[in-house]
């Protein structure tokens, strides 16, 4: 537990000028309905070494700036709100609090209040995600037929996503399992002090790079990547589905920030969220394709993160009959690129594996093909990746709507043969 925080007991000439932010005494569980996320500039701020010696030499402390430190407890005792939670987001060079709003004040008026507050840099709702699949009884459904729509047979003749770095932001992930043991790299906690979740991130996990020629479970789309896990999300009572948050996320985004992968899934959708589309851009400007889950029916209002205009938004494919006689995908707002998504074989933990459905599993299969072209074309942009992908979907009215792994692969270099044409819708459904 962390010690009380004691700064107004101190007299002014032993505060320093730069000081450590220490985390609240009691972290209290985040409440959508009530929180906010204000944000201060924090350029005064400076990263000091946090030792000399092993393990601590290369180690930075980020410190809060006094401007920051004494605008904060004024906005505190101003507007009666209480401190929920804090972080640096080095990122954005900001500092980012939660406070919870009293209950008899309106949350949108004190946000506009607070918008207008010249010693505010930015102030939002704490918004919360959703990282769900949808658990089919019907585990008859032919095993993997996904790898089957993506032609992952004849691009794993070219590309495995040979040490592609994937950062995966969701709920934990079983590095035990007998299909993942060797495939996670590295894991951050954001999630302390929640109900752990290990379903869904080892979900997708599996589908982005699950062990290949082990002679057990299922094949990953890139068996070959170094998969990355930052856990934002969390279980929550009577919820079935793992939730994250705005400062979850926004602390899980800024700490891979630090390190840039070169592709982040993100299996998760909500309402447009100010602080972490910024955080997003900022990740697109480092050179990250980010590819995220996108809205399904039972939820066509949360498009965000893949309605954002530098995240590749995924939905699940589309079948003739559920579209026009152009053959063109569902045209669900968020999501111009489509793959399988419905009846899927995933890891579960303690080596278990189920059949799982929605556009999180959709968006997984994307990140995987892409960390396989991005093996075999290292320095490919953004607006390039998303162009093979979209050329990559058949147009023919009578084939599912699916981007192809092996023909992304092709359009990247033509001498790459792919031994069938686009398959049929029948020729999916059937496992052929």
């Amino acid at each position: 537990e962390a010690p009380q925080f004691t700064h107004r007991l101190l007299p002014p000439l032993l505060v320093p000028l730069v000081l450590h932010w220490p985390a609240p005494a009691l972290a209290a569980e985040p409440d959508p309905a009530r929180d906010i996320l204000v944000t201060f500039e924090n350029e005064g701020a400076r990263a000091m070494s946090a030792g000399s010696s092993a393990p601590y030499k290369n180690r930075k402390r980020y410190a809060v700036s006094a401007d920051v430190r004494r605008h904060a407890l004024d906005i505190e005792d101003e507007y009666a709100l209480v401190e929920i939670d804090h972080w640096p987001i080095r990122a954005l060079a900001v500092y980012c609090f939660v406070y919870r709003v009293p209950e008899d004040v309106d949350r949108d008026a004190l946000i506009q209040r607070l918008a207008a507050d010249e010693r505010v840099e930015s102030v939002q709702p704490l918004n919360t995600f959703e990282a769900s699949t949808r658990v089919y009884d019907d585990t008859y459904a032919n095993l993997q037929h996904g790898l089957v729509a993506l032609d992952i047979g004849d691009a794993h003749r070219y590309s495995r996503g040979e040490n592609v770095r994937v950062a995966i932001i969701d709920s934990h992930v079983d590095t035990d399992h007998e299909d993942l043991v060797g495939r996670v790299s590295r894991i951050r906690q954001f999630a302390d002090g929640r109900v752990p979740d290990a379903e869904h991130g080892t979900a997708v996990a599996s589908l982005i790079a699950a062990n290949a020629n082990n002679a057990m479970g299922i094949v990953g789309v890139a068996p070959e990547a170094a998969i990355e896990v930052f856990v934002a999300c969390w279980a929550e009572a009577g919820a079935q589905s793992a939730v994250c948050d705005s400062f979850s996320l926004a602390k899980a985004l800024d700490t891979m920030l630090q390190d840039p992968p070169r592709v982040l899934n993100l299996s998760l959708r909500g309402r447009a969220d100010p602080l972490v589309a910024r955080l997003l851009t900022r990740a697109y400007e480092g050179g990250v394709v980010i590819v995220a889950a996108g809205p399904d029916e039972a939820s066509p209002q949360d498009v965000f993160p893949a309605s954002h205009a530098h995240v590749i938004g995924v939905g699940t494919s589309v079948m003739p009959r559920q579209r026009g006689e152009s053959g063109t995908g569902a045209g669900v707002p968020g999501a111009q690129i489509y793959a399988p998504g419905n009846e899927i074989l995933v890891a579960m933990p303690d080596n278990n594996y189920d059949f799982r459905s929605g556009s999180s599993l959709a968006a997984a299969q994307v990140s995987g093909v892409i960390a396989l072209l991005l093996a075999v074309a290292p320095e490919m942009k953004f607006a390039t990746v998303r162009q093979f992908l979209e050329e990559s979907q058949p147009s023919g009215v009578s084939v599912l709507t699916s981007i192809n792994a092996c023909v992304v692969l092709q359009l990247a270099d033509p001498s790459r043969a792919c031994s069938s044409d686009r398959y049929t819708a029948s020729e999916i459904q059937n496992g052929s």
